[in-house]
């Protein structure tokens, strides 16, 4: 099989200094410290070949991480980006195996697809190289697409097993996280032409139950989410109240703790050393769901058991890269994906360099 590999090539972008302080109430239990020393800061390189990396993913065990493109409202691209050469794969719709539906785990899906728009990413760990990855899909169904990911050779192989159909109540999923117990949690961040625009909450399915919205979670635009490592607890991005929101599972009433920030949090991802890596935007949205234009994206760290909040860096807007929406940890580096209209992944070497 004929696999499309991209080559990566640098570009090394001037920006002037860009310095926002952070304002931060706290709300419910949180008390968090905070830190404003971030910087404007300067990328080294980029990935190139990559249509609006909404979200990225790494792969545990393995040099990849996988990337969610769109081309349109329809349809998209998933890709794996090499961590160690930065070839990037494209591995659906273009090389993907073809697709093997689980036909004793069909969750009511009317069967394979080859055309979606990709949105948010999660990868269940499974045993040696044979994982689960998890794909919110957009286009002809609102389901999420499940695909067996097999990173054992030098070339990521993908195929989809089988989908799960979106509840009538949402209105368009955003992110997702595995849990524990075959479980996964979905966000609903009902898009501009909703009814329901600025609210949304968070749903969890399982194979017994179904969905069902957690409790608790209803808010103003869920957008990023992430659960801990146990799935005893649910990190959310709360866009329009600019927040991050803390929420137990498994307990009854709900453990809710809330952080107001400066800025709206669009996706949440864990570090390398157990942080939460949150990037955000300066767009003084309000609840009902309305935001000014993007000036910048900011990168900021929060401790999961405090939610103490710290600012890492700010890349202003630019027509190349005009908003980051995901940053991960790539060994020496952090990677940030993008969207409206740009075909690559920035690179961050740490520490992070500032602009002269």
């Amino acid at each position: 099989m004929a696999v499309k590999t991209i080559k990566h090539r640098c570009f090394k972008p001037q920006i002037s200094r860009f310095f926002l302080p952070l304002l931060f109430a706290f709300l419910m239990t949180a008390n968090p410290a905070h830190s404003n020393d971030g910087i404007s800061a300067k990328a080294e390189a980029f990935i190139s070949g990559v249509n609006n990396a909404e979200d990225l993913i790494r792969v545990p065990g393995a040099p990849f991480v996988i990337a969610s493109g769109r081309i349109s409202d329809q349809e998209g691209q998933l890709y794996a980006i090499n961590t160690e050469t930065a070839n990037v794969i494209e591995m659906f719709p273009d090389n993907a195996l073809p697709p093997e539906a689980d036909t004793e785990a069909s969750y009511g899906c009317p069967g394979p697809t080859s055309r979606f728009q990709p949105h948010g990413v999660s990868i269940r760990p499974g045993e040696g190289q044979q994982h689960t990855l998890y794909v919110v899909g957009h286009g002809e169904r609102e389901a999420i697409e499940i695909f067996s990911l097999n990173v054992d050779g030098a070339v990521p192989a993908l195929r989809w097993t089988g989908c799960i159909p979106a509840p009538a109540e949402v209105d368009r999923f955003n992110a997702i996280t595995a849990l524990p117990d075959n479980r996964i949690a979905v966000t609903n961040l009902p898009p501009r032409e909703s009814i329901n625009r600025g609210g949304g909450e968070v749903w969890e399915w399982s194979s017994t139950s179904g969905w069902r919205v957690v409790p608790g979670s209803a808010m103003h635009g869920p957008n990023g989410v992430v659960s801990s490592p146990d799935g005893a607890w649910l990190y959310v991005a709360e866009y329009f109240n600019r927040a991050l929101v803390k929420i137990s599972r498994g307990q009854q009433p709900p453990i809710i703790q809330r952080v107001s920030v400066n800025y709206s949090i669009d996706n949440i991802r864990w570090s390398q050393q157990g942080q939460l890596m949150l990037t955000a935007h300066d767009r003084n949205c309000q609840n009902t769901g309305e935001c000014a234009k993007i000036s910048a994206t900011h990168v900021l760290t929060a401790d999961p058991s405090s939610l103490n909040v710290n600012w890492l860096f700010s890349y202003a807007t630019r027509a190349e890269f005009p908003v980051g929406t995901v940053v991960v940890d790539v060994d020496q580096e952090l990677w940030m994906g993008g969207i409206f209209n740009t075909e690559r992944v920035m690179r961050f070497k740490k520490p992070i360099e500032s602009v002269d």
